[in-house]
């Protein structure tokens, strides 16, 4: 039985199906626009463990032609052990949604019956429907990406307007309000409504000059990047081999303000660049971080202190007493990064963290 497809319960004209997608591609694609389709991380969990029983790359978008057909005792195998229960409630709302079709034998079993190497006859969860609606998908992963490119834009604007109101007239109950919504992910509607209030709050000239000043802040960007360059600075140094895994999946918080997957150390030290003028590092400041740490140490030490961005007064000269024990070589990023882990677990007492002597 073909249930009411997600796609097609959206109210909107059916896509052109493709012949065939790939089916890594459609995963990373729905995975983006996840929450436009009301899919947890969990569900998708299940729906990559179905594509992995599908041989080959290439999903087929004709009705019946990428079955797969694994029993439940399998598929929770592969899932590192999920409960048959939960199994069941995620395999359910992949079919209410339409992300999957299942075709159920008589006795309900899953299997497949093969003409000598050719499957003739397969009952289990199609996924053909991911072809058929590949355009959809790509097209919602595309509005995602640039719903947060917006979101990112608007959170610059609002740091900007509010250092102005802070210089014009000093910081107020609006400030502080804007620094509250910028430590967490603010939708983009509230971003443009504080930043509106902010605006208000200045005098004509500064609210004039709000435009070059969010272009000034993005060619300082630029600036700073190119001088990090120019200084050709080296990417080693006092990261003792931390690798770009465990940094990423233990500085989480800087994902509230670039949400894409940093998959190179390079990209990395382009978002540390981005966020610390936006936490009040100043280029120098960071610049002589990089080259003394090195470049991975020095964004390593900006995520963690993004972490803890709240108890911190001062991020800047924080990041210059971290350089300055680097150049005494007592700087090792491995502690910071164990004390985030341990303070998210809500181990690390006030005492023990007083010993960590970088402040982590």
């Amino acid at each position: 039985m073909t249930s009411p497809t997600l796609f097609a319960s959206s109210g909107q004209a059916q896509p052109r199906p493709a012949t065939t997608v790939d089916k890594w591609d459609i995963l990373s694609a729905l995975t983006e626009a996840a929450s436009t389709f009301g899919l947890s991380h969990r569900t998708l969990g299940v729906l990559k463990a179905l594509m992995t029983f599908h041989p080959g790359r290439q999903i087929s978008a004709q009705p019946h032609d990428a079955i797969v057909f694994p029993a439940n005792r399998t598929l929770s195998d592969r899932l590192n052990g999920m409960p048959e229960s939960t199994l069941r409630r995620h395999l359910a709302q992949l079919v209410e949604l339409g992300v999957v079709d299942r075709r159920d034998s008589p006795n309900h079993k899953r299997f497949a019956r093969r003409i000598g190497q050719r499957i003739a006859l397969a009952f289990g969860f199609d996924l053909s429907p991911l072809a058929r609606a590949a355009e959809q998908i790509t097209q919602a992963a595309a509005e995602h990406r640039m719903q947060a490119e917006e979101i990112a834009v608007a959170r610059q604007t609002v740091i900007a307007l509010r250092q102005a109101v802070i210089d014009e007239s000093g910081p107020d109950n609006l400030t502080e309000t804007a620094r509250r919504l910028l430590r967490r992910k603010t939708p983009l509607a509230e971003l443009t409504s504080i930043a509106d209030a902010l605006r208000d709050r200045l005098t004509p000239a500064n609210t004039a000059c709000d435009a070059d000043k969010m272009s000034g802040a993005d060619n300082q960007y630029e600036r700073h990047i190119h001088t990090k360059t120019k200084y050709n600075l080296d990417s080693e140094g006092h990261d003792q081999g931390t690798s770009l895994l465990e940094v990423t999946e233990t500085c989480t918080e800087y994902r509230c303000y670039f949400p894409a997957t940093v998959r190179s150390w390079q990209e990395l030290h382009d978002v540390a660049s981005r966020i610390a003028p936006m936490i009040g590092i100043d280029p120098p400041v960071m610049i002589a971080a990089q080259r003394t740490l090195g470049q991975n140490a020095a964004s390593v030490a900006i995520l963690c202190i993004l972490e803890r961005l709240r108890e911190i007064d001062s991020p800047g000269a924080y990041l210059r007493r971290l350089t300055q024990q680097g150049r005494a070589g007592g700087f090792d990023v491995r502690p910071m990064l164990q004390a985030v882990v341990l303070r998210r677990a809500g181990k690390l007492s006030a005492d023990n963290r007083s010993t960590h002597h970088h402040a982590f």
